[in-house]
């Protein structure tokens, strides 16, 4: 049992070493990544052990959903919500140009408030009730995501600025876990048949699922931003004067989740953001007690 404890642990014991070059991403907030899997380990006992491993793939979506916030006001609720309706109308009869069917959009009423000022005579400020205003989104389906500058400046021709934000959807999310499942099964028999090459070690034939796990990242949660940092010095003598800074502008872009610590990914090297979908398995063997 000692031989084969050491095996086990010269086996899991190497070590892959990365480098990556860093580009202006590291003025960002660059602290380790958690969405990643826990170390590689195999648990031992004097009578079973565990083997797991922890797959990646990345997936294109099937299609998007893309959400604008609207908003007018007007004195009265009618007058409102009849010039939130005029613009909507307008966008939305503008979208059939883009190949937009209308089955493909749906406008969700939001809000109503009331809006309110002051009038000021002398030194007193009486509140009244100015207006009403109307929030309403319009949620759009699209196939390819290249259509969402379109869409920006379909909006922008019907005062419509706001982009809420943009939902990546994959149809078949069980496909994707079973074939996951089965990758991870591939890589532990894998590993299996290596533990036992190197250690002579007899296993019984049955074996359980110990642990697993299946979860997903999507795009809007792995963007990051940084701001790049520009100086220069200031000369004493001039502090008597207003100094006007340069605007440091937020860069966003998409950062995939680390790859350290997976056995495989599937399609690893990606252009467009994707879903991340990540399955970590669990195998429970036991070893065959050798009779004294």
């Amino acid at each position: 049992m000692k031989k084969f404890l050491l095996s086990i642990l010269l086996l899991i014991c190497t070590t892959v070493l990365m480098a990556q070059h860093s580009g202006n991403m590291v003025f960002g907030d660059n602290l380790p990544t958690r969405m990643r899997p826990s170390i590689q380990k195999t648990y031992l006992t004097d009578s079973t052990f565990i083997i797991e491993a922890n797959v990646l793939m990345n997936v294109t979506a099937d299609s998007y959903v893309v959400t604008f916030g609207v908003t007018d006001s007007a004195a009265t609720i009618q007058e409102s919500n009849k010039r939130i309706n005029k613009r909507i109308d307008g966008f939305t009869n503008a979208l059939s140009k883009l190949n937009i069917a209308q089955k493909d959009i749906y406008v969700d009423m939001t809000t109503q408030n009331k809006l309110f000022d002051y009038h000021i005579k002398g030194n007193t400020a009486d509140q009244y009730l100015k207006g009403f205003e109307i929030a309403k989104n319009v949620i759009i389906r699209i196939k390819e995501i290249k259509d969402l500058d379109n869409l920006l400046i379909t909006a922008s021709e019907f005062q419509i600025y706001d982009l809420v934000k943009v939902d990546y959807i994959v149809n078949d999310v069980n496909k994707v876990q079973n074939q996951l499942f089965k990758l991870a099964t591939d890589i532990i028999n894998e590993k299996k048949g290596l533990y036992i090459a190197a250690t002579n070690t007899r296993l019984l034939f049955a074996s359980q699922i110990y642990g697993e796990d299946f979860y997903s990242y999507y795009p809007p949660q792995l963007y990051k931003s940084y701001t790049a940092q520009n100086g220069s010095k200031v000369y004493s003598e001039y502090d008597r004067f207003i100094k006007k800074d340069l605007k440091n502008n937020a860069t966003y872009y998409y950062d995939k989740i680390n790859y350290s610590g997976f056995d495989k990914i599937i399609n690893p090297s990606v252009i467009e953001p994707a879903v991340e979908f990540v399955m970590g398995l669990q195998i429970k063997f036991q070893i065959e007690k050798v009779k004294k």
